[in-house]
């Protein structure tokens, strides 16, 4: 049995580090200039020339950076501010149903959303005209996207608070910050200042690698990209995708060296982010910023309590403009609402796209699935083994911390050799690498949490290693495993860069078809998909929910 499980362990270890090892290869060997499939079996550095030389490469470079840099700073700050403002309060215990809205809306959504408001005759304009601008029809005017990534910025910053707040709850729950809290009360600090020197460090901590994950995605994103970021040039990520659209011979070597250049701008973030840690750690600067944030001025409350207001109103802006654009009927401007309401154009779409709609559900189903399963048979291997490998268990992480688009050009050089006959198995495959680590964030910490002393009388009992896992250790943490599939679902439900490459146009969903009629300029038909963007991600979490409060807590 032992030597099974071994051989088990080398297979699993095998299936998840050695694509993730060609994914890296598959864009780091063409970059320079090696590439056996084309004929090419030299390694050269003509293509880092070719890359410095395209026009309007260094603002692409500046403007990935200060992005990325700069929206999860933001989204970072703005979540904490709003968990200590509510934190003992009665909002408190509802935050988490309150955001789930605002979590379970995919990138592209959110980015449709801010469209929707401050387009030409967007939400924005229509509250204020003509009453105040005197606009009688849209003017000329278009302030979205604009040239500096500002959008772009608000974006992502609006999409990331939610799972800043999601993830951060979550470290909380894991110390006593109720008594760290009242300790610092008592000795008359601020509650600012409480949280910023007791407690922040602590849910730090533990939210860490999160925070990595989320400066290397904001950093890489295309799809939000597409729509938000300015395009005379856009960010880096874009370039990369138009070079890899490209027909040219050179483009993929093009397209490989600018997704390197694209991971070394992301390693320069990282390194600016330790260096901010050391910095922050220093007891000279930190008994600083002490003094500072104990600072009482109403003046900052009431500045940061309307910017935290102002981003909430926005964020549930772009779901209720979705709905206005989707389900109004002639919606004239300067009109704030439309003239009425119709389900038409809904039940059009629906008749008209079941096929996609089930395979954009059928896709994150199997692939949650699939990752949850994964993750438990690695978890169970390594304890009976006892070979728990830090070092392995990090790699699982890297195709989170390498730029999408990247390690995605580098799979699509791994999966030619393989000549699949159809496109939907290499795109679970791939999106399994994208969804994996957050099922493992989720489920390896609570199996590794079970009491050995309950698992021991189990064994008592007569049960075997497979039934003390089906019998007791999946349903001691069944409302986790459920969690765990529904945060699975929603990761792949809201997945562009995996479709759109290694979908290679065969297989689609709803969130690449959304991308294409907002670039169609079709806001009706763009209002419709974006509220089944909403609708699917909102279902899949009440019914988790409603299913969590089914389950027994465990049994033998």
């Amino acid at each position: 049995m032992a030597c099974l499980n071994k051989a088990l362990w080398v297979l699993l270890s095998g299936v998840l580090i050695v694509p993730i090892t060609f994914g890296i290869l598959g864009f780091l060997l063409p970059s320079f200039g090696y590439f056996p499939i084309l004929d090419k079996h030299q390694f050269n550095l003509n293509y880092f020339y070719v890359s410095s030389n395209i026009p309007g490469i260094s603002k692409s470079i500046i403007l990935s950076f200060f992005t990325g840099f700069l929206s999860t700073v933001l989204a970072l700050f703005f979540s904490q501010l709003i968990i200590l403002s509510i934190f003992q309060s009665r909002v408190y215990s509802f935050i988490k149903i309150i955001i789930s809205p605002l979590l379970a809306l995919p990138h592209v959504t959110m980015a449709i959303g801010l469209l929707f408001i401050f387009s030409p005759s967007g939400l924005l304009l229509r509250i204020f005209s003509p009453w105040l601008t005197g606009f009688e029809r849209p003017p000329n005017i278009f302030i979205i996207p604009d040239d500096y990534g500002f959008f772009l910025i608000l974006g992502l910053v609006l999409k990331e608070i939610p799972f800043f707040i999601l993830v951060s709850i979550s470290a909380i729950e894991q110390f006593g910050a109720r008594k760290f809290f009242n300790l610092g009360k008592s000795l008359q600090h601020t509650t600012f200042s409480v949280w910023c020197v007791l407690l922040f460090p602590l849910i730090y901590h533990r939210i860490r690698l999160i925070v990595f994950i989320v400066i290397a995605f904001a950093a890489s994103v295309v799809d939000m990209s597409l729509l938000l970021a300015p395009s005379t040039p856009s960010t880096l990520a874009i370039q990369i995708l138009q070079n890899y659209q490209s027909s040219e011979p050179k483009s993929l070597f093009i397209a490989s060296n600018l997704a390197l250049i694209q991971l070394l701008v992301i390693l320069k973030l990282f390194l600016i982010w330790f260096l901010l840690e050391k910095l922050l750690s220093n007891k000279y600067l930190f008994t600083f910023l002490v003094n500072a944030v104990s600072y009482k001025s109403n003046l900052i409350k009431y500045f940061t309590f309307t910017l935290i207001l102002i981003l909430s109103i926005l964020s549930f802006l772009t779901i209720i403009s979705s709905f206005l654009w989707g389900l109004g009927g002639n919606w004239y401007f300067p009109n704030l609402l439309p003239k009425n309401i119709s389900f038409e154009v809904l039940t059009i779409f629906l008749n008209e796209n079941k096929s996609l709609i089930l395979i954009s559900v059928f896709i994150p189903l199997i692939v949650s699935i699939l990752s949850c399963l994964i993750v438990t048979l690695w978890v169970e291997l390594t304890e009976s083994l006892n070979k728990r490998n830090q070092f392995l268990e990090g790699l699982i992480f890297l195709p989170l911390l390498i730029p999408q688009i990247s390690f995605l050009i580098g799979m699509q050089s791994f999966l030619i050799p393989l000549n699949f006959n159809n496109f939907l198995l290499p795109l679970i495959i791939v999106e399994l690498f994208y969804v994996i680590p957050y099922s493992f964030i989720i489920l390896a910490p609570s199996f590794r949490a079970i009491s050995k002393d309950i698992l021991k009388v189990a064994s008592s009992l007569g049960k075997n290693r497979f039934q003390r896992l089906i019998l007791v250790k999946i349903p001691m943490i069944m409302p986790t495993f459920l969690l765990s599939i529904a945060i699975g679902m929603l990761v792949s439900f809201a997945l562009y860069t995996p479709v759109y490459f290694i979908g290679a146009g065969r297989v689609t969903t709803l969130t690449v078809e959304t991308l294409n009629l907002s670039l169609s300029g079709a806001k009706r038909d763009l209002g419709v998909a974006t509220i089944f963007q909403i609708i699917i991600p909102i279902i899949i979490l009440l019914l988790v929910i409603w299913y969590k409060k089914r389950c027994n807590k465990w049994s033998f």
